[in-house]
């Protein structure tokens, strides 16, 4: 799932994928659901990243701002390349990775 620099926009398979992927935005503590979310580039689009599933997560439009504000950082991690959140230190001195379970629950 990659379209490079072809295409800004995330549609279409690629969308679905991120959906399958995410089930929701995907910032930590929040519920929802893939309608009320926007493909966001972690690196961004302007800056040279590609449009591809291993460079974008979901966000509602409140966390996207959030993240667009650039004190979090959001990366892919792990086997299953979901993405975590490292807060700002003023959030956690420490800060330690943090995912989303809300959308993954069994």
């Amino acid at each position: 799932m990659d379209l490079g620099r072809t295409r800004r926009l995330i549609t279409g398979s690629l969308r679905r994928a991120l959906e399958l992927r995410d089930r929701g935005c995907a910032f930590p503590g929040c519920d929802r659901p893939p309608r009320w979310c926007d493909g966001h580039h972690i690196q961004s689009w302007a800056d040279g990243g590609p449009t591809s599933l291993h460079n974008s997560v979901l966000l509602c439009g409140y966390h996207h701002r959030i993240i667009h504000r650039g004190q979090w950082i959001v990366r892919l991690r792990g086997e299953d390349g979901r993405p975590e959140f490292i807060p700002p230190a003023y959030v956690d001195p420490r800060q330690r990775p943090r995912r989303n379970p809300y959308h993954h629950r069994t």
